[in-house]
């Protein structure tokens, strides 16, 4: 059990962490800090956190793990933040999608990065936002990547990787660059395909009426455009050469689909079709 868990940030990933943290007893005290007194305030009511620190105020001396979840943009200066009164001892770990770029901030702040920094990437969540959506369980059977540097000590790994088994997950060990390359195609493209397609519809003059007859399939497949379009733009930035990679793949692989249809060669497009039917129910559970 930790007795002081710094969570900064306090949106639907780390509140979601929060509420497990508390109903399997591994945390005594849970510190959100953020920006907004207000939403720290409320937070607190909720019962998603014991007390809250300002980001700018605060003070971490005391803490036995710090988990930040905020953009990945401001994660530098979250380690800028948190340097003058963080103790060696304290493990400190991020939920952010990209991790070669975290590394790259944790590198330029602290110079030689520290011991018990280990990066690391919950594949969960939702396209709704804020502690007011947290989800008691959500990492139940869900992954967490963890991408420890060249400097990252044993006990600290042992420490964040047993957090996150204790709060149900699956957690897998790999490098930073592994993670950033397959996060682009499993998730990064996705959501720049579902806004760019919401985009191109919502740019049509028939867009109403396209809209109005949109069907179940649809709003599937365009559920996380309502993704946080702050975080989203951020990931673009931070994960750009593999994001732009899966682009160029993508447009490649829908080039070609287009070729097939021009020439209204269905048995190519049944093929392909099958091909990706078969991929997709042989290496996906649901």
């Amino acid at each position: 059990m930790f007795n002081n868990v710094y969570l900064i940030g306090v949106g639907l990933i780390n509140a979601s962490l929060a509420k497990d943290l508390k109903q399997q007893k591994l945390a005594k005290n849970i510190v959100g800090v953020g920006r907004d007194e207000a939403r720290l305030s409320a937070a607190k009511k909720a019962g998603v956190i014991d007390e809250f620190q300002l980001l700018v105020k605060m003070d971490v001396s005391d803490s036995d793990v710090i988990v930040i979840g905020v953009p990945v943009s401001n994660i530098q200066q979250c380690f800028e933040l948190i340097k003058p009164t963080l103790k060696p001892k304290t493990f400190v770990t991020d939920v952010g999608s990209s991790k070669a770029s975290v590394i790259g901030a944790a590198r330029e702040v602290f110079g030689a990065l520290p011991e018990n920094f280990v990066p690391g990437h919950p594949i969960a969540g939702s396209e709704q936002s804020g502690f007011e959506h947290a989800i008691a369980s959500l990492y139940k059977d869900r992954k967490v990547i963890l991408t420890p540097t060249e400097n990252t000590a044993e006990a600290a790994l042992s420490a964040i990787q047993s957090m996150w088994q204790n709060v149900g997950a699956h957690v897998d060990v790999m490098s930073a660059e592994k993670h950033d390359a397959i996060l682009s195609a499993t998730s990064h493209l996705p959501h720049m395909v579902a806004y760019s397609l919401v985009s191109y519809l919502a740019n049509r003059d028939d867009a109403a009426c396209i809209f109005n007859y949109a069907a179940g399939g649809f709003y599937d497949f365009t559920r996380i455009a309502s993704s946080d379009p702050t975080m989203w733009s951020d990931i673009c930035i931070e994960n750009k050469n593999e994001i732009i990679k899966s682009i160029e793949g993508f447009t490649k692989n829908l080039n070609e689909l287009k070729s097939k249809i021009e020439k209204q060669d269905k048995q190519a497009i049944y093929e392909s079709f099958s091909k990706s039917r078969k991929s997709r129910n042989e290496n996906l559970k649901s």
